[in-house]
């Protein structure tokens, strides 16, 4: 039985690769998410930080260092605004990265379902004509028999 060769199988190797690069492209902006979260937490947990040095400190009131302090914590509060603002600007665009993938998935997986029944349909017919041949030699046996009993 010969193998079956699905004639669009280039387009498919195509559409595979582009599935691909919206994934890696995909995976590349979800990475960035991560990282502006967690720049967003950190500078969270400083200010936090900072806050808690106030309280422990000796009892000195230093009007430089308090004043350096809210000086920091703004400072912070103002990077995770920034921050929140630029993560917003990257959801939206990985929305549309993901979007995109999406796309090529589905345009993969049509080829993909076409290539399949192509496949069961070629080999179905291949086993029809394997049958048809054996079901022609049976039948010639058959004759040649009957014919050597006459």
């Amino acid at each position: 039985m010969r193998r079956f060769q699905f004639r669009l199988e280039r387009f498919l190797q195509l559409r595979r690769y582009k599935e691909r690069e919206w994934q890696l492209k995909l995976a590349d902006i979800t990475g960035q998410c991560i990282v502006l979260a967690n720049k967003i937490k950190e500078c969270t947990q400083n200010i936090s930080y900072t806050l808690g040095l106030r309280q422990f400190d000796s009892g000195v009131l230093d009007i430089y260092s308090l004043f350096a302090n809210e000086l920091y914590i703004a400072r912070m509060k103002q990077q995770i605004v920034y921050l929140k603002r630029e993560l917003v600007s990257k959801e939206k665009e990985r929305e549309q990265v993901k979007n995109k993938y999406l796309q090529a998935s589905r345009a993969r997986k049509v080829l993909e379902k076409l290539r399949e029944k192509r496949a069961e349909e070629y080999y179905y017919d291949q086993r029809r004509e394997e049958f048809k041949v054996l079901d022609d030699i049976n039948g010639g046996a058959a004759i040649r028999k009957m014919l050597k009993q006459v």
